[in-house]
C-alpha cells in the first residue's frame, strides 16, 4: 500500500522510548491525582448494576485461575487480569465521575489498565506513571486527528467517543509490556482494526451499555498489547499513513496536525477536566453554580419554585414526568441531577437509584428546571470550546417561592484545568468512593499515602491490594 506519511513510526518511537525522567514534574503530579479520584469514583460505583453485570460475566467467562491476578477494587481476593480490567474500567465509567478530556473519558481505560497490569507484573510506580501518561498522548493525538468536523452535528450525526477508547488501554498496555517501536505500530494497527464503530443507538435510547463498553474496550486492548509484544501480530503496518488506514476507516475525518503535535514537548495530559459530580460533562457547570448559591444562600430543596439555566445544552434537558429509564438517562440531563442533588444530598450512587429515577418529588422538581429554547448550545460548539482550553458558561437564576431571586453565573467547573483539584480535593473523591465500598480507614489511609508517594513505589502491589475489602 501506497504510504503517505510517517506518523505511526513516529507515535510508536516515542512511546517506545519515553522515560519517566522526560516527563515534567506538573504532569506527574497530575497523574497521581487523577490515579486517586479515578479509583475513589470506581469504588462509589462498587453495587451499580453495570458493575455487578461485569463482574458475574467476568467469572463465567473468565474463572479465577491464571498466572496474571489482579484486585478487583472494591471486592475480596483478585481475579484473572483480564476479568479485573473488565470489572475495574466498566466500574471507573459507571458514575460519569471520572474525568472529561475533549475526546471522551480516557481515564476510565487508562487508569484501570495501567494498575491492573502493573499489580499483575509487580512493576515499579514509575513506571505505571510512565505508561499513563504516554498512553494518553498517544491517545489524545490518534483521537483528536479523528474527530469529525466543526460543523458535525454530534446528536444528529454520531460521535464516536467509544471507537477511539480502545486506544486508551492498548497504549498503556503496551507501554508496561516493553513493546518496542516495530510492535506498537503493529500494536496501533490492531487497535484501529479492534476499534468499536460509532454506537449512535446508545445514546438515542440511553443504554446503560454505555458504560460496559469501557470495560470490552480495555480488556480488548489490554489482549492486543500482549499479541504485540508476544510476536503475534502480522501485517498492519501504518495504519495512519497509507490509503485505506485508520481515517478511511473511520468516516473519513482526517484532521491534519494532531499525529505529531509537538509530540514529546506538549503534553495533552494537563487538559483533562476532572468531574466534580456523577453526572455528563455538560451537567457539571450547572451543578457546580447551583450548588454555590446553595452554600450562599441555604436554601433547600422546598424553598425552590423555578430554575431557569441560559444557555440551554443540546440533548441534557431531558425530562419525562414518568421518569427516567436508565441511569445514563438521569447522568445526561440537568434538571434531573440538579434535582438528585437537591434531593439526595452527598454525590453518589443514590442520586441513580432505581427509586431515585421514579421519585414523584424528584420529578416534580426536576420538571420546574427550565433551559433556555432561545440560546442553545450544540455539543459541537461545546467540544470546541472545550478543545480551546475553556468552556461554556451558564448563567442560573432560582426563583424562591417567597418571590425571592437569585442569580449566579460560572464558566470554570471545579475540576477544569483553569480550577483545578488539589490534593485534599482528590483525597475527598477518594474517601467518599472508599465509604461507599466499604474499605477500612487502615487501607483507605495507606492507599493515599503510597498515591502520594507512587513514583517511589517498587511494586505496585501494596496499592492494588489496599483496594480489597
Amino acid at each position: 500500500m501506497l504510504k503517505l506519511t510517517n506518523h505511526t513510526n513516529e507515535l510508536s518511537a516515542f512511546l517506545s522510548g519515553l522515560q519517566y525522567e522526560d516527563i515534567p514534574a506538573d504532569v506527574i503530579d497530575r497523574a497521581k491525582k487523577l490515579t486517586m479520584h479515578t479509583v475513589g469514583v470506581t469504588l462509589a460505583a462498587r453495587d451499580m448494576p453495570c458493575v455487578t453485570r461485569a463482574v458475574s460475566t467476568a467469572r463465567d467467562t473468565m474463572g479465577e485461575g491464571g498466572e496474571a491476578q489482579a484486585t478487583v477494587w472494591g471486592r475480596h481476593g483478585k481475579a484473572p487480569l483480564l476479568g479485573a480490567v473488565f470489572v475495574n474500567s466498566t466500574g471507573a465509567d459507571t458514575l460519569d465521575w471520572e474525568d472529561c478530556s475533549w475526546t471522551g473519558h480516557p481515564t476510565a481505560g487508562f487508569i484501570p489498565v495501567s494498575l491492573s497490569m502493573a499489580e499483575a507484573m509487580k512493576k515499579p510506580g514509575k513506571d505505571y506513571l510512565t505508561a499513563v501518561v504516554g498512553g494518553f498522548e498517544v491517545y489524545q493525538r490518534i483521537a483528536g486527528y479523528i474527530q469529525p468536523p466543526q460543523d458535525w452535528n454530534l446528536g444528529k450525526q454520531g460521535w464516536g467517543l467509544a471507537t477511539w477508547q480502545i486506544f486508551a488501554a492498548s497504549m498503556p498496555a503496551g507501554k508496561l509490556m516493553g513493546c518496542n517501536p516495530e510492535q506498537f505500530n503493529l500494536l496501533i494497527g490492531a487497535t484501529g482494526c479492534a476499534t468499536t464503530v460509532v454506537d449512535t443507538i446508545i445514546h438515542k435510547q440511553m443504554s446503560d451499555f454505555y458504560h460496559l463498553q469501557f470495560g470490552f474496550t480495555s480488556m480488548n486492548g489490554t489482549m492486543l498489547a500482549r499479541m504485540a509484544k508476544r510476536g503475534e501480530l502480522d501485517n498492519l503496518y501504518d495504519i495512519l499513513d497509507v490509503e485505506g488506514g485508520y481515517a478511511f476507516m473511520t468516516r473519513g475525518f482526517e484532521n491534519e496536525g494532531w499525529l505529531d503535535r509537538n509530540l514529546g514537548t506538549e503534553y495533552m495530559f494537563n487538559e483533562i477536566l476532572f468531574k466534580h459530580w456523577p453526572a455528563n460533562m455538560w451537567v457539571q457547570t450547572p451543578l457546580d453554580c447551583l450548588d454555590k448559591l446553595r452554600r450562599e444562600h441555604g436554601f433547600t430543596a422546598a424553598d425552590i419554585e423555578a430554575i431557569d439555566i441560559t444557555p440551554g445544552f443540546q440533548a441534557r434537558d431531558g425530562y419525562d414526568p414518568k421518569g427516567y429509564h436508565s441511569v445514563k438517562h438521569g447522568q445526561f440531563s440537568i434538571p434531573y441531577c440538579l434535582s438528585a442533588y437537591l434531593l439526595r444530598g452527598a454525590p453518589g450512587p443514590g442520586w441513580f437509584s432505581a427509586e431515585s429515577l421514579s421519585d414523584p418529588a424528584l420529578l416534580d422538581l426536576a420538571g420546574r428546571v427550565h433551559m433556555d429554547r432561545e440560546h442553545v448550545m450544540q455539543l459541537r460548539q461545546c467540544f470546541n470550546t472545550f478543545t480551546g482550553g475553556s468552556f461554556p458558561k451558564v448563567e442560573m437564576t432560582i426563583t424562591l417561592k417567597d418571590g425571592s431571586v437569585l442569580k449566579g453565573e460560572l464558566q470554570f467547573p471545579k475540576g477544569h484545568p483553569r480550577n483545578p483539584f488539589d490534593w485534599a480535593e482528590c483525597e475527598n473523591s477518594f474517601r467518599i468512593g472508599a465509604q461507599i465500598a466499604g474499605l477500612g480507614e487502615e487501607k483507605t489511609q495507606r492507599f493515599i499515602q503510597l498515591c502520594e508517594d507512587l513514583e517511589n513505589l517498587e511494586d505496585l502491589t501494596e496499592l492494588a491490594e489496599c483496594l480489597e475489602v
